[in-house]
């Protein structure tokens, strides 16, 4: 009785505030060494400002934007040169949206996921990519942390743990395109030329990677983590990455949640997120997969019950949804 009333204490502070619940965390710190745990120079070079490693890393060069606030949120971790930079971390030093996506597909054989819908609330699904910011200090130490460490959350007033993002893909619209006479023509424009978001904290639903923060469909939430992000102008890399599993689960059309072949109850799922997640582990976010015939409303209840779970479990958790 006392674990009921717990679980569904917790799920009314998750319907709140998805990240209410959830434990404080030690702040997190930049590594440094005189050599980076990658060349971030090697590769096959696609632009200059981009360069990939099949099967390990893409790399992406560009400048820190914000390095505070801004006062209206951190919408964008990544553009393109000429995309939002009034609300981006790090502005990148090209604008062609086909060759990044171009550049992951060589380096991880992705397969397209699913967009989130602006302003909704409902999860992308996808891949789950790990982002790294890699820089010279002012000593020429090399510095790097994961990119969700330089995001804050004004909510908590905490920055994020390390999360990956999810791939999805952008997608492709039909538009009216209007011509010097005046009259307009349907065309098929590929999104992330246009809107130039690679990655995003806000949904936006042309993003290459989508955001995997439970809040993101509050914009105003979030700001740079000024306690760590170097000064603004400094040249950097952002390094994309396979994502470690550090727990996976399931999820069946009818809301179950299964870890293998088994069906788990709250209990214990809380208990292999206490497993999974009590220690140093590379992130804090839980793979469900999640097939496209799994209906909207499911996802979110099962990100709500996983939010409690992990909130009973004492762990800082947050699930990200794979497509098979």
């Amino acid at each position: 009785m006392r674990w009921l009333l717990l679980s569904a204490t917790l799920a009314i502070l998750v319907a709140g505030d998805p990240l209410a619940a959830l434990p404080a965390l030690p702040p997190p710190q930049p590594q440094r060494g005189a050599q980076a745990p990658w060349d971030p120079l090697a590769g096959h070079a696609i632009a200059p400002w981009l360069r990939f490693v099949p099967g390990e890393r893409v790399v992406f060069d560009g400048v820190l934007q914000i390095e505070r606030g801004p006062s209206d949120g951190l919408e964008v971790l990544a553009c393109l040169r000429e995309g939002k930079t009034h609300e981006a971390l790090i502005r990148l030093h090209g604008d062609e949206g086909e060759l990044a996506k171009a550049a992951l597909l060589a380096a991880f054989g992705l397969s397209d996921g699913r967009p989130a819908e602006e302003g909704r609330g409902i999860p992308a699904r996808g891949t789950p990519l790990r982002l790294t910011v890699l820089w010279r200090d002012e000593d020429g130490q090399w510095c790097w942390i994961d990119a969700a460490c330089l995001v804050r959350d004004r909510h908590s007033d905490r920055p994020f743990p390390p999360l990956p993002w999810v791939w999805t893909g952008s997608r492709f619209l039909t538009v009216r395109e209007r011509l010097p006479d005046g009259s307009e023509r349907p065309r098929q424009r590929f999104m992330l030329s246009v809107t130039r978001s690679l990655a995003v904290n806000y949904d936006e639903p042309d993003a290459l990677l989508a955001s995997p923060f439970p809040c993101a469909d509050e914009d105003h939430r979030f700001e740079a983590y000024s306690a760590l992000t170097p000064p603004r102008g400094t040249a950097l890399h952002l390094v994309v990455r396979p994502a470690e599993r550090v727990l996976q689960l399931a999820l069946a059309a009818d809301g179950t949640l299964h870890q293998g072949e088994e069906a788990v109850d709250d209990a214990a799922l809380s208990a292999a997120l206490r497993a999974a997640f009590a220690g140093s582990p590379p992130h804090h976010a839980v793979f469900v997969r999640a097939p496209a015939a799994v209906g909207d409303e499911t996802v979110l209840a099962a990100r709500q019950r996983l939010l409690a779970a992990a909130a009973a479990a004492g762990v800082w958790a947050v699930p990200l949804f794979v497509m098979p």
